[in-house]
């Protein structure tokens, strides 16, 4: 799987999870995996393992600190890094999905 490949399963995944990041269910929000279909989500586990990725590791903390209804990551509050992730969105979709 390519990196282009992986961004244009996870992308449209992401962008649901964060439409509904609203919504948690006893410590539990969802995140982009439970948007992925469970034969894709195998195959993108597989290119994780080979390859790092720094935004992919900001999506885990947001998601993390969301569940845990944190205002903030570190000192960042977690409305800004909601922002700063749809910004990172736009950038990923006109490199690799537009």
């Amino acid at each position: 799987m390519t990196k282009k490949e992986f961004y244009q399963v996870y992308i449209p995944a992401l962008e649901k999870a964060l439409d509904t990041d609203h919504v948690n269910l006893g410590f539990n929000v969802k995140g982009p995996e439970d948007y992925i279909d469970p034969e894709l989500q195998v195959k993108l586990e597989k290119y994780l393992e080979k390859n790092e990725d720094n935004f992919l590791e900001k999506v885990a903390y947001y998601f993390d600190a969301k569940s845990h209804n944190f205002p903030s990551i570190g000192e960042t509050p977690i409305e800004v890094c909601k922002v700063e992730l749809v910004n990172e969105i736009h950038r990923i979709k006109a490199e690799f999905i537009e």
